[in-house]
C-alpha cells in the first residue's frame, strides 16, 4: 500500500455501533483556509474560557441561567438573582425579590427609553426598568410560561393554548383581552418564539406563524401553520437568522423558507436525543465566533454543536464531564460571554484562551478507521502535519515543550490501549517533524486513531499520512 493520506473527519458522525465508525471531534472544529491553502480546510481547537466575573450570592447548583444585553451592561439572572454587570465586570443585585428555580428563565427587552426588561419564569413576570425589579401585578395578565418580544409587543405563552400580548412598549401593563388560541390543529402550545416581526407558536406537532395586521381587536392574525412540532422547550435558539429547535419526531430541525423545516441532525444526534427521557433536561445556546455560527444542544449526558458554516456537528465537553458546563452565551460589546451552568461564573470565551478557565481544554479528533476488509494491516509509521513550534517559552512545561497524544484501538473506538506522545516543537521550532514508527499491525476489522491535545498552546491539524503494508488474509 505504502503511503497512504487518511481521511480526516469533518465532524462527528458515529454509526450506530462504533465499529460501523467513531468519527468524532471533540473540542474542535473543522473550518476553511480555501483552495489556495496547502489544504482546504483544518481542524481547529474550539475556543477556550477565560474568567470575566463572579456573581456574588449564587447558591451552588444553581448557576447562571439566562442573560441579555441591555445599553453597554449585561443583565443576568443567576440562581435566584438579578444581576446587572458592566463592561469591566463590575457586578450590582437588582432588587430582593427570588425568582423560582424551578423552571426556566426567559428574559427579552422592549423599545421603550428607558427600557423594559421582561422576565418570565413558573407562571410569573418581572419586569426592570432603570434597574428597579418589579413583578407585574396586572390582574388582566395570564400565568405566563414562556416569552417573547416582537414588533413593540411582549408575548407570553399560558394554559390551553392561550397566548397574550401586552401593551405596545411596556411589560407593566396588560389587556384581558388581548389573547388568541393557537388552535389551528389539537396539540399543546409549548413555547412562543419571535423572528422577523412574527411570532412563532411551538405546539407539541405544529408550529403557527402569526403576523401583525393591524387589527382592531386583536392586531395578530395567523399566516401558516408548520407540520413539524417542538419536543424540547428550551431548544429553540435564533441562529443566523432563523430557528433551530428539537422537533417532535425527535430530529433537529432548521426552518426555511416559508413553512420548510431541514433536518440537520445525524443518526448519532437523533439516537442521543431519543435516549432522553426528560426532554426539558434540553438546552441550547447559540452564538458566532470567526465567520461561524454554532448552535449547542445540552443535556446531562452530552453536548452536540452544528455550525451552520459548514453544515457539521462537533462536540462540546468540560474537561471531568459528559458536557459542556455551558448554559447560554451573548456576545457583550466585542467579548462573548458565557454563563456557567452550574455556579455563578460568567466567562470571556476566545480562540486566545487555550484552557476553560484553569480546566484542561483537551481536543480530541477521531478519524475513520483505517481497514482494508478482510485483510489485516501493518502500520509502519504515521506522519502528522500539524501546527508546531507551538511552545510558550515559558510556563508549564507541558505549554513550554507541548506534546501531541496519539492513542489506537481496535474494537472500533470503544477502548484504547496504546498511547504515545510526540513533541510538538518548543517555541519557534516551526521544522521539529511530528511523526512515529513501529505501529503494529491491525485486525481486519481495522483501526481506529485518536489525536488529542491539552497543552495550552495554539492546536491545528492539517493532514495525516501513514506508511501502510498490507498484509497476508
Amino acid at each position: 500500500m505504502g503511503m497512504v493520506p487518511l481521511a480526516l473527519p469533518s465532524g462527528s458522525s458515529q454509526a450506530r455501533f462504533n465499529q460501523g465508525g467513531a468519527a468524532q471531534l471533540i473540542n474542535c472544529y473543522l473550518s476553511p483556509i480555501g483552495e489556495e491553502g496547502k489544504v482546504k480546510n483544518a481542524i481547529y481547537s474550539s475556543d477556550g474560557l477565560q474568567g470575566f466575573c463572579f456573581l456574588q450570592g449564587v447558591a451552588s447548583g444553581l448557576g447562571c441561567r439566562a442573560g441579555i444585553v441591555l445599553d453597554g451592561a449585561l443583565y443576568v439572572v443567576a440562581g435566584i438573582s438579578l444581576y446587572k454587570i458592566t463592561a469591566s465586570g463590575d457586578q450590582t443585585l437588582i432588587g430582593s425579590m427570588s425568582i423560582s428555580t424551578t423552571a426556566p428563565v426567559f428574559m427579552e427587552r422592549n423599545r421603550r427609553v428607558p427600557a423594559d426588561i421582561a422576565i418570565v419564569c413558573d407562571g410569573l413576570m418581572y419586569y426592570c426598568r432603570s434597574d428597579v425589579l418589579t413583578q407585574v401585578t396586572d390582574s388582566d395578565l395570564l400565568a405566563p410560561i414562556t416569552l417573547a418580544f416582537s414588533d413593540g409587543y411582549f408575548a407570553i405563552t399560558t394554559a390551553q393554548n392561550k397566548w397574550q400580548i401586552g401593551s405596545i412598549d411596556d411589560a407593566s401593563a396588560w389587556d384581558g383581552l388581548d389573547f388568541a388560541t393557537a388552535d389551528g390543529d389539537p396539540d399543546a402550545l409549548i413555547r412562543i418564539a419571535a423572528l422577523q416581526a412574527q411570532f412563532y407558536l411551538f405546539g407539541e406537532k405544529t408550529i403557527e406563524v402569526w403576523q401583525d395586521t393591524g387589527n382592531a381587536d386583536f392586531p395578530y392574525s395567523r399566516a401558516f401553520v408548520i407540520p413539524i412540532g417542538l419536543l424540547a422547550s428550551n431548544s429553540v435558539a435564533t441562529v443566523a437568522e432563523t430557528f433551530a429547535w428539537v422537533a417532535h419526531d425527535r430530529t433537529v430541525r432548521l426552518l426555511g423558507s416559508g413553512d420548510s423545516a431541514q433536518v440537520i441532525s445525524t443518526p448519532k444526534v437523533e439516537a442521543d436525543i431519543q435516549e432522553i427521557e426528560d426532554p426539558s433536561t434540553i438546552r441550547a445556546a447559540s452564538w458566532s465566533a470567526r465567520g461561524h455560527t454554532f448552535y449547542a444542544l445540552t443535556c446531562p449526558q452530552w453536548t452536540h454543536v452544528y455550525d451552520t458554516r459548514m453544515q457539521k456537528w462537533h462536540e462540546r465537553q468540560t474537561y471531568g464531564r459528559k458536557n459542556w458546563r455551558i448554559a447560554f452565551i451573548v456576545q457583550f460589546g466585542t467579548k462573548l460571554i458565557a454563563g456557567d451552568a452550574d455556579t455563578g461564573a460568567l466567562f470571556e470565551m476566545s480562540p486566545t484562551f487555550k484552557d476553560d478557565a484553569g480546566v484542561p481544554l483537551v481536543s480530541s479528533v477521531i478519524p475513520p478507521t483505517v481497514h482494508a476488509f478482510p485483510q489485516r494491516v501493518t502500520h509502519n509509521a504515521l506522519y502528522i502535519d500539524v501546527q508546531r513550534g507551538v511552545g510558550t517559552g515559558q510556563g508549564n512545561p507541558q505549554d513550554v515543550d507541548p506534546e501531541l497524544m496519539i492513542e489506537w484501538s481496535h474494537d472500533g473506538g470503544e477502548t484504547y490501549k496504546t498511547q504515545r506522545t510526540i513533541k510538538l516543537g518548543q517555541q519557534g521550532k516551526n521544522l521539529t517533524r511530528v511523526r512515529t514508527h513501529r505501529l503494529g499491525q491491525a485486525p481486519e476489522n481495522g483501526r481506529v486513531y485518536r489525536f488529542s491535545w491539552s497543552a495550552k498552546v495554539d492546536r491545528a491539524l492539517y493532514a495525516v499520512s501513514a506508511d501502510l503494508e498490507m498484509d497476508a488474509a
